[in-house]
């Protein structure tokens, strides 16, 4: 189970970083920019979580975290150059990342011993905090704040994953497999169908 959530924990640092690299080449950024953006985005949403829950840092504890974040957002740099990516291939991969940080998240506060409810809360904020803060430098209005189905996405994976782990019933990996699989369907499904919830209104606006 720990080596699972160990590669899980890889892939989701490589796939986030390589958002936090496609948005840099929507806005031309340079490279420095690009790396930036891709470790805030694929540390960003651990870090917060872990300086809550007042644990240690889990990049500062293990550095290769950092440096695979940043050797992903070198080699993408120069993989985007010379390759038309479409904004729709951000949307993808970004849900990808969201899947597997939101359950590595979940899971995480759980072996802590924490209540379900506060993993649920940490494992959204897992998943989306490190798109918020690429988001954000990038000068876009954050996914998480759009109507974009992105949030529900992340709270479903997260609820799931509690539930199946509390039955006790599943091995481990199919619980995690199970969680990633609920929020990237669902984010992909919000994709391909424009899927949105509602938004605010002031009076008949």
């Amino acid at each position: 189970m720990e080596q699972l959530l160990h590669w899980c924990d890889l892939i989701g640092i490589v796939i986030f970083a390589f958002t936090g690299v496609l948005a840099a080449g929507h806005k031309q950024m340079d490279l420095f920019g690009a790396v930036v953006l891709a470790c805030v985005t694929a540390t960003g949403g651990g870090t917060t979580r872990d300086i809550i829950l007042n644990i240690p840092v889990f990049w500062l504890e293990d550095s290769y975290y950092l440096w695979i974040a940043a050797a992903t957002g070198v080699i993408s740099f120069y993989v985007i150059r010379y390759l038309q990516v479409p904004m729709r291939l951000l949307m993808i991969a970004d849900a990808m990342g969201l899947a597997v940080f939101v359950v590595i998240g979940t899971q995480k506060v759980l072996q802590l011993g924490h209540s379900p409810a506060i993993a649920i809360v940490m494992g959204v904020m897992t998943g989306t905090f490190g798109g918020l803060i690429r988001d954000i430098l990038a000068g876009d209005i954050p996914l998480l704040l759009r109507r974009e189905i992105y949030a529900t996405a992340a709270l479903s994976g997260a609820a799931v994953l509690v539930l199946l782990d509390a039955t006790g019933k599943l091995p481990g990996e199919v619980v995690v497999a199970t969680g990633i699989l609920v929020t990237l369907a669902i984010r992909l499904a919000a994709l391909r169908w424009n899927l949105s919830a509602p938004i605010a209104r002031f009076g008949n606006n």
